[in-house]
């Protein structure tokens, strides 16, 4: 909100409908409304604007709020209506939530241009549609609202069934069921607490089991409400998601889609913008993954359903397995036409031979994905209209017969002998694996494939095959994982046609010719991702690679001794070298002016990193296990960096320019035992950005900060390390002093999780003080370790958020006090504490969460069975 700011701002809030906008936006209204001259809260503005006048009456709602007045006023039209709000209303200091807006909202026809508003104005607006509020002004704050978490939504859930925050001992895990279900929407909390409210546990079951199949009616009508809003194409598309592909790569169901007409580009943008899709990256090559919340999943099937809530399979998709093998085995006579795509999955069962017959109502069948099976007969006259082929399967000679004129997609999964292509004139996407092919398949004579992905699919893989390349001029993807290449057929490797290709990954061809020849990647101009695994080849050659690249990515390629220089790289943003020991230097890596993630790991032969300090782009460096590397250049100009590990690089023994790292969220050092000086630390502290701090196993560092700390640390002035979230602090001796030190000084109050272990604290007969630790009140786990000269702890009774402690070798240590107040406590492992005192029952009796005790071997610092008795579900161990 930036209260303080003159400017006039407008915040907007969006997500899916249910998150919890609304409670949001009031929550800020009452917090901060008194300080502004005039107030307005106006709420379903959406279905305001929907009504006759609509402008209008918004226009007067918000004027009568203003100036405080029933408005009786008579507004012609919309642009008098700004007139008055101009003349009247823009005088105030005013505070105008306008709750839950659509594409019919437009601020400048509605209430004019917001420069017209006094200085230190806000507006909130809240939205489904990231897209209305984004159009709204160029410097409008967005905020997506997320799911709440387990703990708040369990907390939430329990005010409306218990009229408490917690739930009742005999309710406890009815209620995390639910709440698991709820998936963090709150709305479903709210009414689902409210309607098992004094409700009986049978009924608590029962409601259980109809969430898990049937969403709540009240939270599918709210949800309901940006579904109806889309056009067919898009709805189309969502109920895809909803029902098969979640979790899906996003580029595969749109080649099926674009062929259907439906538009995957625009409708895709269009379901994100409504907030009902998301599109999340994941995993090591970045893929675009579809995503939904649990409810909104449980709507789009719902809807489904509804189409014939009696007859299964005259739904246009079928993913239940039961539902499916009734379509498939019984009702096929039964107008199962209706159907568009099924999942048939196993589960564990073999489901036996499918005839043809099975097909021969599924005439608009677009989608199938079906496993454990065997497809006997000729198909070439059933599902005329299939787009996608998913089969895994057990064992066949070969695929059978289909009507392939609309095929796009085709993937195997399973021991296939033969696989007959060549007709499928649309063929975008081939995809085969672990299958027992003798030769490479003949591709689709049409050149329509785009994306080419074969893996392990040889019944000998150690003879090498040909690769026919002549017609795959169209191709954009190209993966050969665990598949022998003798010999390229249709042209060299350097003269591949290969003009459109954006993404080429090599991976255990096999030691064959081809991967000692010239790769010709230079000639690649739309290269965008490379990556090139378990390669038996020595040198990269044929010039520099292409300038289009984005993605490099080289792993266990042992023989690897040369690459070519990397300057050209312009648009490079990710590079990683990994398990390459020959390769002594990486040549060029000052020109990667975009790059944003490097990571360099396992590199025995590597003696140096020259021109990581002109790397001002990036945001990510890990550097692990380059035992040959003793120096960096300096990181002062590294000022975007935001994450930097080193780990297990032996041989280095300075780090400089740290001081210059101002962006810096993330640190950590592992295991540099040669490492003495880490220039720059302090003013790295004092920029108060770091959210987490590791030290492990540096033994000999030196240069550490605060210094100049005396004994008593009085009159000692240092920053508040308020950002600080994870501290981890272990064998690294003076490191651990001084933070213990720090810790006196109350420098972390944001800290969630702190780690401190040293194996010897300097003198022994000096005690070790942790001080302070008391007010850390939003520590979630406490790990302290080999803390041999520890005696005493403060009391813990104000870290009401603990969830986990463990206290490992700490024999001086004879009391801890403060347990009885964390009722959050799940885990207490205290071995290695041979000298506590005997702890009474009563006092861990407290702890109603406590799952799990650790204690030392053969202590008697516990009555167990009096303690199990007390708490039922608590399991007492002993680590030897």
């Amino acid at each position: 909100m930036a209260l303080d700011s003159p400017c006039v701002t407008i915040v907007g809030i969006h997500g899916m409908g249910g998150i919890g906008k609304t409670t949001i936006a009031k929550a800020i209204y009452n917090e901060v409304s008194a300080q502004f001259d005039r107030c307005s809260f106006v709420d379903n503005v959406r279905e305001m604007l929907q009504q006759k006048n609509g402008a209008i009456n918004l226009q007067k709602h918000i004027i009568s709020n203003i100036l405080r007045v029933k408005s009786d006023e008579s507004i012609a039209n919309a642009s008098e209506g700004i007139g008055i709000i101009r003349d009247r209303i823009s005088r105030f200091k005013s505070l105008i939530v306008l709750d839950d807006v659509d594409e019919k909202f437009e601020f400048d026809e509605i209430l004019g241009n917001i420069k017209s508003f006094l200085l230190g104005s806000r507006f909130i607006i809240t939205s489904r549609n990231v897209r209305v509020l984004s159009t709204l002004t160029d410097d409008c704050k967005l905020y997506r609202v997320r799911e709440m978490s387990h703990h708040h939504s369990l907390q939430l859930f329990c005010n409306h069934a218990f009229k408490r925050d917690s739930p009742p001992s005999n309710f406890e895990t009815l209620s995390k069921d639910i709440v698991y279900v709820a998936a963090g929407l709150p709305l479903t909390l709210k009414v689902v607490g409210s309607l098992l409210f004094q409700e009986e546990e049978a009924i608590w079951k029962d409601k259980l089991r109809q969430l898990k199949e049937i969403p709540e009616e009240k939270v599918v009508e709210r949800l309901k409400i940006n579904y109806d809003t889309l056009n067919e194409e898009a709805k189309q598309i969502f109920l895809d998601i909803a029902c098969f592909f979640i979790g899906e790569d996003k580029e595969l169901p749109s080649y099926m889609w674009s062929d259907c007409g439906l538009f995957p580009i625009t409708n895709i943008n269009i379901l994100i913008q409504r907030s009902v899709i998301e599109i999340v990256v994941k995993g090591s090559e970045k893929k675009l993954l579809f995503h939904m919340h649990d409810q909104l999943r449980d709507m789009g099937r719902e809807i489904v359903r509804q189409e014939n809530i009696r007859h299964p399979w005259k739904r246009s998709r079928i993913w239940s397995k039961g539902k499916a093998l009734d379509i498939i085995f019984y009702f096929f006579f039964q107008g199962s036409n209706l159907v568009e795509s099924i999942r048939i999955r196993h589960n564990g069962a073999k489901l036996g031979k499918i005839q043809k017959e099975c097909f021969m109502n599924l005439s608009e069948l677009r989608y199938l994905e079906i496993e454990a099976s065997m497809l006997i007969d000729d198909f070439s006259n059933y599902v005329p209209s299939l787009r996608w082929l998913r089969w895994s399967i057990g064992f066949s000679e070969c695929i059978p017969k289909f009507s392939v004129e609309n095929l796009v997609i085709f993937e195997v999964l399973g021991f296939v002998r033969d696989v007959c292509i060549q007709i499928a004139s649309k063929l975008k996407v081939l995809k085969l694996s672990r299958c027992w092919l003798d030769e490479f398949p003949e591709f689709p004579r049409s050149g329509s494939l785009e994306i080419l992905d074969l893996r392990n699919c040889f019944h000998h893989p150690q003879i090498l095959k040909d690769l026919h390349i002549g017609n795959l001029g169209n191709l954009k993807v190209l993966r050969l994982r665990d598949c022998g290449v003798r010999e390229i057929i249709g042209g060299t490797v350097a003269m591949m046609p290969f003009e459109n290709l954006k993404v080429l990954h090599l991976q255990d061809c096999g030691r064959s010719s081809l991967f000692y020849m010239d790769l010709g990647i230079g000639n690649f101009g739309k290269l965008k991702v490379l990556r090139l695994k378990s390669l038996w080849v020595r040198e990269i050659t044929g010039g520099m690679m292409p300038s289009s690249l984005t993605t490099l990515h080289i792993k266990s390629c042992s023989c690897l001794v040369r690459l070519p220089t990397l300057e050209n790289l312009e648009n490079l943003t990710v590079l990683s070298i990994e398990c390459c020991y020959e390769l002594e230097e990486i040549l060029g890596l000052g020109g990667l002016k975009s790059l944003e993630t490097l990571s360099i790991c396992h590199m025995d032969a590597l003696g140096n990193v020259d021109g990581l300090d002109s790397l001002y782009s990036l945001k990510s460096l890990t550097l692990r296990s380059c035992d040959a590397l003793e120096r960096l250049p300096s990181m002062a100009s590294l000022s975007k960096l935001l994450h930097l590990e080193i780990d297990s690089c032996l041989g280095l023994t300075e780090i400089h320019g740290l001081g210059g790292l101002e962006s810096l969220q993330m640190l950590h050092i592992y295991f540099a035992t040669s490492l003495s000086h880490l220039f720059g630390f302090e003013t790295l502290l004092s920029f108060n950005k770091l959210k987490a701090l590791t030290l492990r196993g540096c033994p000999v560092v030196t240069l550490l900060p605060l210094h100049d700390l005396d004994d008593d640390e009085r009159g000692v002035k240092v920053a508040i390390l308020d950002s600080l979230q994870e501290l981890d602090i272990r064998g690294t001796v003076l490191m651990l002093q001084i933070f213990c030190r720090m810790i006196k000084l109350l420098m972390f109050p944001s800290l969630t999780q702190l780690t401190l272990t040293g194996m010897e604290i300097g003198n022994a007969d000096r005690e070790l003080s942790l001080d302070g630790l008391e007010s850390m009140e939003e520590l979630v786990e406490l790990h302290l370790g080999d803390l041999t000269t520890l005696r005493s702890l403060p009391s813990l009774s104000k870290l009401g958020k603990l969830k986990r402690i463990t206290i490992d070798n700490a024999p001086k240590l004879r009391k801890i006090e403060g347990v009885t107040g964390l009722k959050y406590l799940e885990e207490l492992d205290l071995t290695g504490c041979t000298s506590l005192e005997r702890w009474p029952v009563d006092e861990l009796s407290c702890l109603e969460k406590l799952k799990i005790l650790y204690i030392a071997p053969g202590t008697s610092l516990i009555d167990r069975s009096a303690l199990r008795r007390k708490l039922l579900k608590v399991s007492i161990r002993s680590r030897f």
